[in-house]
């Protein structure tokens, strides 16, 4: 007996999405037909696909190797379908998006503004916060996010970099030729349990590729970002942090970069989304963010964001 191609593009779904309330609810129909398109595959192929309880649906090791087979086959012809009856009028509909805050307001939303006038028949459901957000059972189209992406069912693309590098208040003259100095001065601390803290830094490349571990102290520890700029430009002491957020505070005149040449890597911001399963108007979106937060000069006028405190040495 053939495989229904319905049949299998519904197991498709509630494999990615752990649910069958989930699947229904991303194909539009009542859970007792995703549930009764689920149980005629596994007849068709006379083969138990998937385990069921309360709570969630999990594949068997047969269901999985089926899955594997199958869902990008599912997503061509999906997208293929999608991009002809979208290819016949303009963009329409609302993209679900979320990010942390401070990088929402720092970066996002201008370039969210310069989207919605060129697309005026989309509209966005935005959610800036910093929990964590499952993407599937919230349905959220497009999430951006700081740091490693580490979920093997979310797919990741890069936006822009988010390196870490010291700043000051401008009035605080730093008289130190050799970063080393700096241990001599107070910081504003990350995430320390403590009053002292290792970071190591890096500059240069190949052969001239140099770095630096320093110790160094303050009387303050945040958990945020936000607040240690805060702290920074009032003159509590020197900052390690996102350059996303130097430049608004050096746009601002609050802030002066310091020991330029050296700076901490981090892991990239990520646009993140769950599946190759795009409505035309969230690839347009993704493709004109990769576009504007690309290009030279970027950081500058678009503002500042957030990284991973992971990468503070302890």
């Amino acid at each position: 007996m053939k495989a229904d191609k319905d049949n299998i593009a519904t197991f498709v779904e509630v494999i990615r999405r752990n649910s069958l309330a989930a699947a229904a609810r991303h194909l539009s129909v009542p859970k007792s037909t995703v549930s009764r398109r689920l149980a005629r595959l596994e007849e068709q192929l006379d083969t138990k696909l998937v385990h069921r309880d309360a709570r969630r649906v999990t594949p068997t090791p047969e269901g999985s190797r089926f899955y594997e087979s199958v869902v990008d086959a599912i997503d061509v012809l999906d997208t293929a379908v999608a991009t002809i009856e979208e290819s016949t009028t303009q963009p329409r509909g609302t993209i679900r998006i979320t990010a942390p805050s401070d990088l929402g307001r720092m970066i996002l939303l201008p370039e969210l503004a310069r989207f919605l006038e060129r697309y005026p028949d989309i509209s966005l459901d935005l959610v800036l916060t910093n929990r964590f957000v499952d993407l599937v059972q919230e349905r959220v189209d497009l999430a951006v996010r700081a740091g490693r992406v580490t979920e093997p069912n979310l797919i990741a693309r890069k936006l822009m970099p988010s390196d870490f590098q010291l700043a000051a208040h401008p009035g605080n003259e730093i008289d130190c030729d050799d970063i080393t100095g700096l241990q001599a001065l107070p910081f504003v601390l990350y995430r320390k349990r403590g009053q002292t803290q290792v970071i190591r830094l890096e500059r240069g490349r190949g052969n001239d590729h140099e770095t630096v571990e320093l110790t160094v102290a303050g009387r303050v520890n945040v958990d945020d970002y936000g607040a240690m700029v805060e702290l920074v430009a009032a003159g509590q002491g020197i900052g390690l942090m996102p350059e996303l957020h130097i430049v608004e505070g050096e746009n601002a005149g609050r802030l002066v970069r310091i020991f330029p040449d050296w700076s901490l890597p981090a892991p990239p911001v990520h646009l993140v989304y769950s599946t190759r399963q795009l409505p035309e108007r969230v690839r347009l979106l993704i493709d004109f963010l990769c576009d504007r937060l690309r290009e030279p000069g970027a950081l500058a006028d678009s503002g500042t964001g957030t990284a991973p405190a992971a990468a503070l040495g302890g």
